[in-house]
């Protein structure tokens, strides 16, 4: 197996910590103060298995998504992630730049992760070790939308779905196989109340 990168196995007491308590995490790393609901789902994540959040837009949800994701990149071994939004567009300019902002902001991050447009990686270990943008087209079969999120195989896996509002079932009916063989897995998904269908309204009626 590939090896623990380095800045993390020095940092590997506070990571301990980091992996049960995301919001310590979130103050240490980051040095801000999440707002009550944010702290509620960091608390609740390392043992919640699917996590919805629904509002309007401008609470935080996005950076949300990112802290859950930085967390489980930072703290598992060798984890997989992958993720997707209502369109590509959407998911470069939101999610994929709040990892972006998240990462210049902590000198931990950028020593142990790249950042590219399409791939969080590992700097030591870029094929077992990532977080990974996926688009779907709009004109694609349920199958072909299907496809979106499968190819996570590991111990440690997560779906994050940003605006999933919109997001084709067919989506996210992969999301729910990919813990099939994991130890831990997540699917985390968060989008404005304006459908009443889809994966964020199914999962919070």
């Amino acid at each position: 197996m590939a090896a623990v990168p380095d800045a993390v196995r020095q940092a590997s007491e506070r990571i301990k910590l980091w992996r049960e308590k995301p919001h310590v995490m979130v103050r240490e790393l980051f040095g801000i103060t999440p707002d009550a609901w944010q702290e509620d789902v960091l608390t609740i994540f390392p043992k919640a298995p699917r996590i919805a959040m629904k509002a309007c837009a401008g609470p935080g949800k996005t950076a949300v998504l990112a802290w859950c994701s930085w967390n489980f990149l930072l703290t598992r071994p060798h984890p997989k992630i992958l993720a997707t939004a209502i369109s590509g567009e959407n998911l470069r300019d939101n999610l994929w730049t709040e990892m972006e902002h998240w990462r210049l902001k902590s000198p931990l991050l950028t020593e142990c992760f790249e950042w590219q447009a399409e791939r969080i990686f590992s700097k030591e270990n870029p094929n077992t070790w990532f977080m990974s943008a996926r688009k779907w087209s709009k004109s694609a079969t349920p199958e072909q939308q299907g496809n979106t999120l499968r190819g996570a195989h590991g111990d440690y896996v997560m779906a994050v779905v940003d605006e999933s509002g919109g997001v084709p079932q067919a989506v996210m009916a992969t999301a729910e196989n990919i813990g099939s063989s994991a130890k831990e897995w997540h699917i985390l998904q968060a989008g404005n109340p304006t459908h009443l269908e889809g994966p964020l309204y199914a999962a919070c009626t």
